[in-house]
């Protein structure tokens, strides 16, 4: 008989314990999704910043680019350095999508929940 009250005392506090636990866990997991939140649309920013410079000053080059060619005077350089801000640019876009992404995911898994 005691043993059959000391094992439901002791069933009682483990789940007392795990719920304390999930609530932990739950509660840092909610940490983490506001942090990454916090810094996904902070760097959001910066590259939203630099993907618009980055834009007008690659339009810039091209035109410039672009009338040299159309004269036939575009040199190697131009080119390659044209070739290499498109590329820059066209990174910077992939990490505005991908980040714009993760922020709407984040958003939607918390109010899922």
């Amino acid at each position: 008989m005691i043993m059959m009250a000391a094992a439901l005392l002791l069933t009682a506090c483990g789940s007392n314990s795990r719920r304390a636990e999930i609530d932990a866990r739950r509660a840092a997991l909610i940490h983490k999704q506001d942090s990454t939140l916090a810094a996904s649309q902070a760097r959001l920013a910066v590259v939203d910043s630099t993907l618009q410079a980055v834009n007008r000053e690659y339009e810039a080059m091209k035109a410039t680019v672009e009338q040299h060619r159309a004269e036939l005077r575009a040199t190697e350089q131009e080119l390659t350095a044209l070739t290499r801000l498109r590329m820059h640019r066209d990174s910077l876009q992939t990490e505005w999508e991908v980040l714009g992404a993760k922020i709407k995911y984040i958003r939607k898994v918390k109010v899922e929940k």
